[in-house]
C-alpha cells in the first residue's frame, strides 16, 4: 500500500464494537462508504436501532443517487433538472414522477425520494434536509461558483449540513448550540472535500470551490485551478479557506458534550478525523496531489471513540488548546476567571472582525458590541445578543469599560470591504494600541495589578506584541486584502502605499518596510521593559505577561533573520515549543519568588 492508498474498509459498512462502562457491550455501525468516494465517517453511529435508524439509511440511498445524476456531466442539463424535479415530487408524495427524457433513471431517483419521505415520516422527522440537498443538486447542475464566502457558506449548508440535522433528530438531542455545532462540523467536512478536489473538479467540470472575492484578492482568476501545481498566491488563498475549516471545526466541540451517547461516539469519530485531515494539508499542495486520511488517521480517530464511548461530558474551557489559555494556566488561580472572561470578550470581538460576513453586517455586530459596552458603563443593563457576556466582564469581574471599548474600535477598523490601502504611522500604532495595549490594560485587573502601577507597561507590552505579529502575518493579510507595513516606510522604498496588498507584500519594498516596523517593535519592548514595576511581588503577578514577551521577542528575532520572510510550518511549530519553555521558566520563577 502506497503512503497516499485508502486505508479504509471498502464494504459499505463495517462494525465497530465499543466497550461500555455499563454490563452489556454497544455494536455501532461505522459507515465507511463504498468506491472511496467519502472520507469521513457520515452515517449510521448516532441513529439507534429502529425508525431512526430506518430514516438515515433511507436518507443516505436517496442523497447519494441524487447527487450522482447532479454530477454526471455525461447527461444533459435539462434530464438531470427533470431527475431533481422528480425528487422533488416524490418526496411531496405526487403520484408520478414529471418525467420525459430519461424515465429509468429519474423514476429511480423518484422512488428513492418517496421511501425516504416515508420513512421520515415514521421516524417524525420533518423532510427540510432532503429539499435542501435538492436545492444544493440544482444549484450544482446549474454551475454554482461562490461569489464571496457567504455564498459558498450558504451552499455547503444546502448540501452538507442536512446530514447533520437528520443525525441529531433521530438521536433526539435537540439542544440548540449542539444542533448549530453539528451543521458547523458538516460544512468543515464539506469544505475538507472541496480543497481536496480542487483541481479535479475544475479540470473535469469547470467547477469552482474558492470563493471569487478570494481569488481577486490574490490577484488571481479560477483558471489557476486548473495548473498542475498551486502558485504561492493560490496557495495563501486556499490557506484562508483552511482557517475557516479550522474555525468550524472548534465551532463543532459542543458535539461532545452531548449526553447521548451513540451521538458523543460519531462526534468524537468525525472530528478526529476531520482534525487529522485537515493537519496533512498543511505544507501541502492539493493541486499536485490528492490529499487523503490515512491508516494512522483513522486509528486515532478510533482511538477517540473508544475514550467518547466511557468519557462523562464536560462543558469544555473557553481557552481550551489556545496560547490565551496557557497564559491562564500560568497565573495565580484568583485571577483566572477575570483573564478568562476577558478572553471570551476579546475572542467574541475578533471573531467578528476577522469572520466572513460582509463587512456591514460585522460593523453591525460590534457597534452593538459597543452599545452595550457604553449601558454598563453608564450602570445600565445592556440589552444586545452578548448581554450575558459583556455583562459578566464588566459587573462580576470589573474588567474597564474603557478598555474593552478600544479593542471594539480597534477591530471596527478592520471591518472594510475595500480597504484604503498601507496605514499611516500614527494611525498604526494607534490600532496596535487598541488591539492589544488595550487588552494588556484590561488583563491588568486579572493580575491583581493596579492600573497606576502597571499600565504604561501593559501598553507598550501589547503594542510590542501586536506590531510582531503584523510582522509575522505580511503573506496572510495581504491575501486578506490588508495591508499593515507603514505607508511612510512603504513610500521611502519607493512603493505606492494604494498598491493591492499583495503586489506591496511581493515588492521590494517590503523588506525596508519591514525592518522599520521591526525597530519600532523593538523600541517598544525596550519601553515596556522600562516601565516594568521594581515591586517584586507586583512583578510576580506579571510573570504570564513577561513569558509572551520573551516569546514574541524570540519570534522577532528570527523574522528579523529570515529578513521578514514568511515561516514554513516546521519552524512555526518550534516557535510555539519555545514558548511553551518559556512559559515554563517563567511560571517556575514566579513559584520562587524569582
Amino acid at each position: 500500500m502506497t503512503a497516499d492508498a485508502d486505508p479504509r474498509p471498502s464494504a459499505v459498512a463495517t462494525r465497530l464494537t465499543v466497550a461500555s462502562a455499563a454490563p452489556d457491550r454497544v455494536i455501532l455501525p461505522v459507515r465507511a462508504l463504498a468506491a472511496g468516494r467519502e472520507d469521513f465517517p457520515v452515517l449510521g453511529m448516532a441513529a439507534p436501532p429502529g425508525p431512526g435508524r430506518s430514516a438515515v439509511q433511507a436518507f443516505y440511498r436517496a442523497a447519494r443517487r441524487l447527487d450522482d445524476i447532479a454530477d454526471d456531466s455525461n447527461l444533459p442539463k435539462a434530464d438531470r433538472h427533470a431527475a431533481i424535479a422528480a425528487f422533488m415530487d416524490g418526496l411531496e408524495g405526487d403520484g408520478q414522477p414529471r418525467l420525459t427524457a430519461m424515465p429509468a433513471a429519474a423514476h429511480h431517483l423518484w422512488r428513492l425520494a418517496a421511501e425516504a419521505a416515508a420513512a421520515f415520516a415514521q421516524a417524525g422527522i420533518d423532510i427540510t434536509p432532503l429539499r435542501d440537498l435538492a436545492e444544493a443538486s440544482r444549484r450544482d447542475v446549474d454551475g454554482f461558483v461562490p461569489a464571496d464566502w457567504a455564498a459558498l457558506d450558504g451552499h455547503c449548508r444546502l448540501s452538507a449540513a442536512p446530514v447533520a440535522r437528520v443525525l441529531m433528530a433521530v438521536s433526539g438531542d435537540q439542544d440548540p448550540v449542539r444542533r448549530q455545532a453539528g451543521d458547523d462540523l458538516a460544512v468543515a467536512l464539506q469544505l475538507l472535500n472541496h480543497i481536496r478536489d480542487l483541481g479535479a473538479d475544475y479540470r473535469a467540470a469547470g467547477r469552482v470551490w474558492l470563493p471569487g472575492s478570494w481569488l481577486t484578492d490574490a490577484g488571481l482568476g479560477a483558471a489557476v485551478l486548473g495548473a498542475p501545481a498551486a502558485p504561492p498566491r493560490l496557495l495563501a488563498a486556499i490557506g484562508r479557506m483552511l482557517e475557516a475549516v479550522d474555525d468550524l471545526l472548534d465551532r463543532a466541540r459542543p458535539l461532545l458534550t452531548t449526553p447521548v451517547r451513540r451521538l458523543r461516539i460519531q462526534a468524537a469519530l468525525t472530528l478526529g478525523i476531520a482534525r487529522r485531515h485537515r493537519r496533512r494539508f498543511t505544507g501541502t499542495d492539493p493541486l499536485a496531489r490528492r490529499i487523503r486520511p490515512r491508516r494512522r488517521d483513522w486509528a486515532g480517530a478510533l482511538a477517540d471513540a473508544g475514550l467518547a464511548a466511557l468519557r462523562v461530558p464536560e462543558p469544555e474551557s473557553q481557552t481550551a488548546g489556545s496560547s490565551f489559555g496557557m497564559a491562564i494556566r500560568l497565573m495565580p488561580s484568583d485571577g483566572r476567571p477575570a483573564m478568562q472572561a476577558l478572553y471570551a470578550v476579546s475572542r467574541l470581538v475578533d471573531d467578528i472582525a476577522d469572520g466572513h460576513a460582509p463587512a456591514a453586517r460585522r460593523r453591525q455586530l460590534l457597534d452593538a458590541i459597543d452599545a452595550d459596552l457604553l449601558a454598563l458603563g453608564a450602570d445600565h443593563a445592556p440589552t444586545g445578543p452578548d448581554a450575558a457576556l459583556l455583562d459578566d466582564a464588566v459587573r462580576h469581574h470589573h474588567l474597564p469599560v474603557d478598555a474593552l471599548r478600544q479593542i471594539v474600535a480597534g477591530c471596527l477598523s478592520d471591518c472594510s470591504d475595500h480597504p484604503g490601502g498601507a496605514p499611516a504611522w500614527a494611525d498604526l500604532l494607534r490600532y496596535a494600541d487598541r488591539v492589544a495595549g488595550a487588552v494588556g490594560e484590561a488583563a491588568l485587573v486579572a493580575f491583581g495589578v493596579p492600573q497606576a502601577a502597571g499600565r504604561a507597561y501593559a501598553r507598550h507590552l501589547g503594542r510590542a506584541l501586536q506590531l510582531t505579529n503584523i510582522l509575522r502575518d505580511i503573506d496572510e493579510d495581504a491575501i486578506h486584502g490588508r495591508i499593515y507595513l507603514p505607508a511612510e516606510a512603504l513610500m521611502a522604498a519607493g512603493a505606492d502605499p494604494r498598491a493591492a496588498p499583495v503586489v506591496i507584500a511581493e515588492g521590494p519594498a517590503r523588506l525596508p518596510a519591514a525592518r522599520a516596523l521591526g525597530r519600532a517593535a523593538r523600541d517598544a519592548f525596550a519601553a515596556a521593559d522600562a516601565a516594568l514595576p521594581d515591586d517584586p511581588h507586583l512583578r510576580r503577578r506579571l510573570r504570564p505577561a513577561m513569558a509572551m514577551a520573551d516569546a514574541y521577542r524570540g519570534l522577532l528575532a528570527v523574522l528579523e533573520a529570515r529578513r521578514f520572510t514568511a515561516l514554513p510550518p516546521d519552524l512555526r511549530r518550534q516557535l510555539k515549543r519555545r514558548a511553551v519553555r518559556a512559559a515554563l521558566r517563567h511560571a517556575v520563577l514566579a513559584r520562587i519568588g524569582g
